[in-house]
């Protein structure tokens, strides 16, 4: 049985917790938004971003990159369908565990944290 980040069952990010704040820049996309790692120890290696009428994750928004405990990171869309604003975030962690939130909207969104 895979070990999961359960924001439905396992302990290791259970809650997610939304954020709105100020204005954003007037260059920026209006779907931009930061992902804050509020885990006490675990590492996200791989983060997806897909619009939630999609059936597919797409690609890992982190690449090489990871997320470790306390850190954040700043989620730019480039080339994603416009015509959306409702989004699923999925991470996975070093451990194999995963955390899922589904219906984001990023339009009025800039802050989205995943906890223990």
């Amino acid at each position: 049985m895979a070990k999961g980040l359960r924001v439905l069952a396992v302990p290791a990010i259970v809650a997610l917790a939304l954020l709105v704040h100020g204005s954003r820049s007037a260059s920026a996309d209006p779907r931009d938004f930061t992902l804050v790692n509020g885990t006490s120890d675990t590492t996200f290696i791989d983060v997806y971003v897909s619009p939630s009428s999609s059936d597919d994750w797409e690609d890992d928004v982190l690449g090489q990159d990871v997320l470790l405990p306390g850190d954040s990171t700043d989620i730019n869309f480039v080339g994603f369908n416009t015509n959306t604003c409702i989004y699923d975030i999925k991470v996975v962690g070093k451990d194999g565990s995963t955390g899922e939130l589904d219906s984001v909207d990023l339009c009025n969104t800039t802050t989205v944290t995943f906890h223990d």
